[in-house]
């Protein structure tokens, strides 16, 4: 067997049990599991939950109001207990874990972002297995800087390490979908997606909890993101905890996002999956096609509308007149002088002249989707 990078994500209400503490047990089970995928030569990384969990196990904190500040009370506490019973749970197996805490920001520099791939290669070379959360400790209001959910975290670091796989365990057996039978309405797993479409999303059914910040919307959309990276990722059950073992023996389990196998390079990857979007600029459908179809640079002469402040070598988002997001760049010019040069083109075109346009965004600094 060929030997695969994988990244396991493990959701809040996996790890715990109904009083809102953690699963021990379940815990030493997925280490097992893990133990046994990395026997077979594969290299795993895990994406967890749990520190709030944990947090619980050791304070009482009055969480009536779910504030920030209990949130990060709890979470604070709570995070070293989690990395020790990870600890605990894979040095039965002889293995050597580490702690990594990341926000949406440190991703957001170029810089940050290829010291992250570095050092979990590293790790990853030396056979230590990287457990990797959310730091709510410094999260803030702000939703540009935190992720929100470890869905999204655990699709930014696959696509970091080019993972091959991304599991994410939850309480569902997969995606789910409702049919109509003649005993009545019934739910059904959604085996294989193939593109994420409105339909699929409308139709699954929603796993709703009080643990945990994600749902199964959010797992469906970060798994097609996944598979538009070129990432094959799954949804299942992670109460069953050797399900990973069974794909990975080829045997169907939970709903499969097959990649589209596409490859992208280490600086579209940033731009694609780590970069903080400064501003949006919509498009007409000439500069859609350009872009989409003949591989151009993105030129003022072709935008509509520029939105946001940003500044020369910022990354902004690229949308169509319907608002559907085609990709992300890196801009050439500030919002400013953006906007200054759509109006002097305006005010050539009004005057019967053919109006020179720069490039905006070149081809080099795009990600199109």
């Amino acid at each position: 067997m060929k030997s695969k990078r994988i990244v396991i994500k493990i959701g809040t209400n996996v790890l715990q049990q109904s009083n809102g503490k953690l699963d021990h047990k379940l815990i030493g089970e997925l280490a097992a599991q893990i133990a046994i995928i990395r026997g077979h030569g594969h290299e795993v990384l895990v994406v967890t939950s749990g520190s709030v969990g944990a947090g619980r196990e050791l304070c009482s904190v009055d969480e009536s109001k779910n504030t920030l500040a209990s949130h990060q009370i709890l979470a604070s506490v709570g995070q070293a207990r989690l990395i020790q019973i990870y600890a605990d749970a894979f040095r039965k197996h002889k293995t050597t874990v580490a702690q990594i805490l990341l926000t949406r920001g440190d991703f957001g520099l170029r810089k940050s972002y290829l010291n992250i791939r570095n050092t979990l290669e590293n790790l990853l070379k030396y056979k230590i297995v990287p457990i990797v959360n959310e730091n709510d400790v410094v999260a803030t209001e702000e939703l540009d800087l935190n992720f929100g959910d470890n869905d999204l975290l655990a699709v930014y670091l696959a696509t970091l390490i080019g993972a091959d796989q991304l599991f994410f365990l939850t309480v569902a057996p997969g995606l789910l979908k409702e049919e109509e039978t003649q005993e009545g309405k019934r739910s059904t797993v959604v085996e294989k997606v193939e593109e994420l479409t409105d339909e699929i999303l409308q139709h699954c059914l929603p796993v709703t909890s009080a643990g945990g910040k994600g749902g199964m919307e959010s797992k469906a959309r970060s798994a097609g993101m996944a598979m538009s990276f070129g990432i094959d990722a799954y949804i299942m059950d992670g109460k069953s905890p050797a399900a990973v073992c069974d794909v990975m023996e080829g045997q169907r389990r939970g709903t499969h996002f097959v990649a589209h196998g596409r490859k992208i390079r280490s600086y579209q990857k940033w731009l694609a999956a780590g970069a903080l979007n400064k501003g949006t600029l919509v498009i007409d459908a000439g500069a859609e096609q350009a872009l989409m179809k003949n591989k151009k640079s993105l030129l003022a002469k072709g935008v509509t509308r520029v939105e946001g402040q940003f500044e020369n070598k910022d990354l902004v988002e690229i949308c169509n007149q319907e608002g559907v997001r085609l990709g992300v760049g890196r801009a050439d010019c500030s919002a400013k002088e953006l906007r200054h040069q759509i109006k002097e083109q305006n005010l050539a075109k009004t005057g019967g002249k053919d109006p020179q346009s720069k490039p905006v965004i070149h081809r080099n600094h795009l990600f199109l989707e």
